[in-house]
């Protein structure tokens, strides 16, 4: 099993490629459903096509898909009331 800190730096070397591919809009680390800890691949839509071309395992590491959408930068004028709520 993986400690977080190995599946990071593996995330780190992959990151720029994996962000290239057609519709992955982020990359993460998170634990999977047997408390692993996986890649995510965020996904900016739930395209059969798209999936079928991403890698199921990065240097032997679970990748999860995860159908979140394309990522929205938030306004400034929202950041600022997270910020002190």
């Amino acid at each position: 099993m993986a400690t977080e800190d190995e599946i990071r730096e593996v995330k780190r070397r992959h990151s720029a490629e994996l962000l290239k591919l057609p519709g992955v809009c982020g990359v993460g680390v998170e634990k999977g459903e047997s408390g692993d800890f996986v890649i995510a691949l965020h996904l900016a839509s739930d395209s059969v096509e798209v999936e079928a071309q991403l890698p199921k395992q990065i240097e032997g590491y679970t990748v999860k898909l995860i159908r979140s959408g394309p990522f929205r930068k938030l306004p400034e004028s929202k950041k600022n009331s997270q910020a002190t709520s």
